[in-house]
């Protein structure tokens, strides 16, 4: 980790990065411009599969160590965000930034007018909210959409996976009262790393892996104490680039 190129910047940003490297020219005058550092090194790729995990940022990646993202990464950027939660991240990545489609822009609405062909992966509830009409695969459950990912990162130009089952399984361990939440964060990140070395063995020769994490749909109260309690509470989203 000390030797991974670190670059701290804004997540409204993402839209108009991943564009750029899919030579599409973004609205400046309506979303923040791309990361140069991004742009600058990947220059043009074919494709783009983006993996959004909940419950999962630079403190699950520096005390979890996931080894394929870990081994693998070639960038990490620092998301700078006033809302690290899976909705607030949906909606900045959707429309970059806080504002709802502003001047018609929605981000996979774009791609598509642009002749880019986009897919998205997830559960049937968000796509409803922001899937913008782009062709869209509802999975109720992180194993199906693992499964679905796998038919489809190579068929697109952009594809998106959410990975979200962490906070339904921490409901249901808390009802039977079995494995505390880091327990089962720490297995659902082992688990979902494996998932995305699978993807990145499948995946075609220039493509360009994006892992993002937030902080799940609601602030969660973990047992963690003393100095790693502060480090995650002072953990940020990240967004990891792996290229093929």
């Amino acid at each position: 980790m000390s030797e991974l190129n670190t670059v701290k910047a804004y997540l409204n940003q993402m839209p108009a990065t991943i564009m750029k490297l899919l030579e599409v020219d973004p609205p400046l005058d309506t979303i923040p411009g791309p990361v140069k550092a991004i742009v600058d090194k990947y220059q043009v790729v074919k494709r783009v599969v983006l993996i959004l995990i909940d419950n999962f940022g630079l403190f699950e990646l520096t005390y979890n160590k996931p080894p394929f993202l870990i081994t693998n990464s070639e960038v990490m950027l620092l998301l700078s965000t006033k809302n690290p939660y899976t909705l607030g991240i949906l909606h900045q990545m959707m429309y970059g930034g806080f504002e709802q489609e502003p001047n018609g822009f929605h981000f996979l609405k774009y791609l598509n007018e642009k002749d880019k062909k986009t897919c998205f992966i997830a559960r049937k509830k968000d796509l409803g909210r922001y899937d913008g009409g782009t062709h869209s695969i509802p999975k109720e459950s992180d194993m199906s959409t693992w499964v679905e990912s796998a038919k489809a990162i190579n068929n697109y130009n952009f594809t998106w996976v959410h990975y979200l089952d962490f906070e339904n399984l921490h409901k249901q361990q808390q009802r039977l009262k079995r494995q505390t939440p880091e327990d089962l964060i720490d297995k659902l990140i082992t688990r979902t790393d494996k998932w995305i070395l699978s993807n990145y063995k499948q995946l075609r020769h220039n493509s360009l892996m994006i892992i993002i994490g937030d902080h799940g749909r609601s602030k969660m109260d973990f047992e963690y104490s003393g100095k790693i309690a502060q480090w995650r509470e002072a953990s940020v989203p990240v967004a990891i680039f792996i290229s093929k």
